[in-house]
């Protein structure tokens, strides 16, 4: 498995560079200059530091160059002016260039409102805060580039919203695929039409009893799957925020079933399928009589689409009016034929 860490980016407003290939006279010069802000972006990774990196694609001399360069940025990332300056930034969001600052300090408490309180409890709610900046919002400036483009749009628009953009909207989904997994296609498929339709709590129950081998692999990437919904997407937090149904509403699934749901926040598995990957083999396959065969090893990746049960209730109202408006069904209609022949068929 491959290790997943965050990128860093840290969001510098005319900060001097630190790296210590600048002399001093140039940070003076370019603090005096103060330059227009820019954004740095740093990776950290597994692989920063490895000695065996780029081996055999480039000389000695410039991997040695490489290596040094990773050691000297590595400081830097725990640099604790910087990492303060950064979440202060991406707290507080005064962006130079954001469109809704006026309503951001409009909005914004006062003096008193805005001291921090004392006790265990508000401390742990912020240190959370300032964990959860760099991965939540890691890159302030694009998402204020994003929003304005989003308002240029509704204006272009004059303000009108497609079918699709208002279910964008008001409903939340999450796609994600695993990695190409030692399998074919035709054992793998038959999990994946299993958790189709299922909660994805439910789904993750199914897996764990299951007695096929990849099935501990499609358990490990729906609990990330269902992980990444809920942190990144908001998704699964009806109970929290108090969006619970006051008494269950029992619909219709696609399948014929019919389902009660009380959170209509709740996650479930809306689609679930496979794809073909690379071979990842071959070997030959001995016969009788002097000849033999070629076996290929296959790979198979699994993605799935995950919903919150708005989705559900939509479709089933969807439907429900749909099949009202269409009236009752009348065996001879009072209408013009088209498209007799005027001649035997024979």
């Amino acid at each position: 498995m491959s290790a997943r860490l965050a990128a860093r980016r840290l969001a510098l407003s005319g900060a001097p560079s630190s790296h210590p290939s600048i002399g001093t006279a140039t940070r003076a010069t370019v603090a005096a200059s103060d330059p227009p802000p820019c954004t740095t972006l740093q990776r950290r990774h597994k692989w920063s530091l490895n000695p065996l990196k780029g081996w055999g694609s480039r000389s000695a001399k410039s991997r040695d160059a490489a290596q040094q360069s990773a050691r000297d940025t590595a400081p830097e990332l725990d640099d604790p002016k910087l990492r303060q300056h950064f979440l202060e930034r991406n707290l507080r969001s005064h962006v130079e260039d954001n469109i809704f600052q006026d309503e951001i300090d409009s909005t914004s408490p006062g003096p008193a409102a805005a001291a921090p309180a004392s006790g265990p409890k508000e401390a742990v709610v912020q240190k959370t805060r300032e964990t959860m900046a760099m991965v939540a919002d890691p890159n302030p400036r694009s998402r204020v580039r994003w929003q304005r483009n989003k308002v240029i749009q509704m204006v272009r628009n004059n303000g009108q919203l497609t079918k699709e953009d208002r279910i964008k909207m008001t409903e939340r989904e999450l796609v994600h695929k695993s990695h190409f997994l030692p399998t074919s296609l035709k054992k793998l498929v038959m999990l994946s039409r299993q958790i189709a339709g299922k909660p994805v709590d439910e789904a993750i129950t199914q897996m764990r009893w299951s007695k096929k081998k990849m099935s501990a692999e499609m358990r490990y990437y729906l609990e990330e799957a269902r992980d990444l919904a809920v942190a990144q997407r908001g998704m699964g937090l009806g109970k929290v925020n108090g969006e619970s149904l006051p008494k269950p509403r029992k619909i219709m699934a696609k399948d014929g079933k019919w389902i009660a749901i009380t959170d209509p926040t709740r996650i479930y598995v809306a689609q679930s399928w496979v794809g073909r990957g690379p071979w990842r083999g071959q070997e030959l396959d001995y016969k009788g009589r002097g000849r033999h065969g070629l076996i290929q090893h296959p790979s198979t990746s699994f993605s799935v689409v995950l919903k919150e049960e708005k989705t559900r209730l939509r479709e089933h109202d969807e439907g429900v009016a749909k099949k009202a408006a269409k009236g009752p069904w009348v065996h001879l209609p009072n209408r013009s034929i088209h498209g007799q022949r005027p001649y035997y068929s024979w």
